[in-house]
């Protein structure tokens, strides 16, 4: 036999090697570290919910689709705090109305901060928005918008149909999970309401807010700001 055929009879220990039965045994490769890492997406990346303001001066305590109350809220950080309690209790759906995307109410980090635990607490969670006017946001600039472009899988907003936009009475509403009812009635002074039990009227809102996201449209504009 000569020396090229003795070598092909000699294993590589770091090859494959068959056996008998037709079967190639893996070898690791030697490089490999010893312990492996599960990376998970930034958009997966699960984080605290915030804890939402509960003052006798400032919001009652409540419980989304628990407590039968309907709460007034008369000034701005009432209405700020409202969207922040229901963001933190909700588990499946946020659906958001609005006429210019609301830089009073939205464009905060306390706002971005508990839509954003939502957004990552299950990968079940769905955020859409509709915005009436995007130009205030597109020339200034927008927390949210830039939220929404960073997670885009999580969040997303699209423009009202003009069939759908009625200028005498804007429309600016918040809808939690099909139970939860959070409406601002009016921004000079700033008024709303709050039903953390709102059933009939919620699922009345998710139904028309369907209805519009189906004739809603992309806003390219988002799309092009520099962030």
């Amino acid at each position: 036999m000569s020396t090229t055929d003795n070598n092909h009879l000699v294993n590589n220990d770091n090859e494959p090697q068959a056996d008998d039965s037709g079967l190639i045994e893996f070898v690791l490769p030697e490089d490999l570290p010893k312990e492996l890492l599960i990376v998970k997406d930034e958009e997966e990346h699960i984080v605290a919910r915030p804890q939402p303001l509960f003052t006798d001066e400032l919001l009652p305590s409540f419980i989304l689709g628990e407590t039968d109350i309907r709460v007034e809220l008369s000034h701005l950080l009432m209405l700020q705090q409202a969207a922040i309690a229901l963001l933190a209790q909700a588990k499946r759906e946020i659906l958001i109305v609005t006429t210019n995307l609301e830089h009073e109410r939205f464009d905060n980090d306390d706002f971005i901060n508990a839509l954003s635990a939502f957004a990552r607490s299950s990968r079940y969670a769905t955020t859409r928005i509709l915005v009436a006017d995007a130009s205030l946001a597109v020339t200034e600039g927008h927390r949210l918008v830039k939220f929404a472009r960073k997670l885009s899988s999580l969040v997303e907003i699209r423009q009202l149909h003009e069939d759908d936009i009625d200028s005498s009475q804007p429309q600016s509403w918040l809808v939690a999970d099909d139970i939860g009812l959070l409406r601002c009635i009016n921004r000079d002074p700033w008024q709303g309401s709050l039903l953390p039990k709102g059933t009939p009227y919620a699922q009345q809102a998710r139904g028309r807010f369907l209805e519009w996201w189906e004739r809603g449209m992309e806003i390219q504009d988002f799309r092009e700001l520099s962030i």
